[in-house]
């Protein structure tokens, strides 16, 4: 997928510009041609990718879309934000292994973003990777990943007992918990900015009925040396999110399709509709409709919408109730994702 960062297209403007715009007076005389204008190429060192390794609305196993997971890469420099079941085998197919991940970014603790950080560990553990994998998520992530990497150790022992000398699998991460309502920078590096924003997924829970991971959930800016690339994670409208995502380049949003969804849940739980209040609720409050993200794409002016976290039903579904959802709002481009696209 063609890179259509602002930055990008602002440059391909401006040097449409410079090329048929007035000439020197000098130029003109002689009828000769304006001076081409140089254009900086970019830095391979710090340019900017994304694979959007797993697509799928959860907690569900589709065959056509995996957990969601999502790869950004600056340089050859890998970051990963959520880590749906399926995602060891997503970054495999872009020639990644899970030992070459240094920095993982969990929005929340549903198990669909989560699952696949058991098979990553195992695999990673099996590699020896040269220094600990540091993940960073909601109040309850350490607590989370002690119970994980104690899953993991228990195979990993068995494995351990016919292998040279291998540190445990618990020694191989560095979990941090991060605490924030308003905006805030989290994690910086040389190469990358990012800022979280809680946003409204947990919103209908009472306060009193919280269990441990469900505190905070978060949308996340990446500012690189050549993109912004916001991820809405999990969320409902929110003026945070869409605050956070302001003059962005991509906007990756999660994105539901409200009426079959509920329907599904009606059937899973053989109970009708209007008896499932709190699903309900749940998914209309917390969840984004096409509409909600061409609104919160338009009114942050991102250059560029991705629909990821897709929730329909498998690869029957007619996708073109996404796209032209948002379009009656955004007047942007906008992709529905399907898992290994890159941007």
């Amino acid at each position: 997928m063609r890179n259509l960062s602002r930055n990008w297209k602002l440059g391909f403007v401006a040097l449409c510009v410079a090329t048929i715009g007035p000439v020197s007076a000098a130029a003109q005389a002689v009828g000769a041609a304006p001076a081409p204008q140089q254009v900086a190429q970019p830095d391979p060192a710090k340019s900017t990718r994304i694979v959007t390794l797993g697509t799928a609305a959860g907690p569900r196993s589709l065959s056509d879309r995996a957990g969601p997971a999502t790869l950004l890469q600056v340089g050859d420099r890998i970051y990963l934000i959520d880590a749906g079941a399926g995602v060891s085998h997503g970054l495999a197919k872009i020639g990644i292994q899970p030992d070459q991940v240094r920095r993982i970014f969990l929005t929340h603790l549903h198990f669909d973003h989560v699952a696949g950080i058991p098979t990553m560990l195992g695999f990673a553990w099996q590699r020896r990777p040269s220094e600990p994998i540091e993940i960073y998520g909601p109040p309850a992530t350490r607590e989370y990943m002690a119970r994980v990497t104690n899953l993991v150790g228990f195979t990993s022992d068995i494995y351990a007992a016919e292998m040279p000398p291998t540190p445990p699998v618990a020694q191989m991460v560095v979990a941090h918990d991060v605490d924030v309502s308003g905006p805030a920078v989290i994690y910086k590096d040389d190469l990358i900015t990012v800022t979280a924003v809680e946003n409204s997924h947990y919103a209908t829970i009472p306060a009193d009925r919280r269990p441990l991971g469900a505190a905070r959930s978060y949308a996340y800016r990446f500012d690189t040396p050549d993109r912004s690339i916001v991820f809405t994670g999990d969320t409902g409208p929110s003026e945070a999110v869409t605050e956070l995502a302001r003059g962005a380049d991509i906007l990756v949003a999660e994105v539901m399709d409200m009426d079959y969804t509920l329907s599904q849940l009606s059937q899973l739980f053989n109970t009708p509709v209007a008896q499932l209040k709190p699903v309900a609720e749940h998914m209309l409050q917390e969840h984004l409709s096409p509409q909600a993200v061409g609104e919160m794409g338009k009114r942050a002016d991102v250059a560029m919408v991705v629909l990821s976290h897709i929730g329909t039903g498998e690869n029957n579904h007619d996708l073109r109730l996404f796209t032209s959802g948002v379009q009656a709002v955004y007047p942007g481009p906008v992709v529905v994702a399907n898992d290994g696209d890159a941007f």
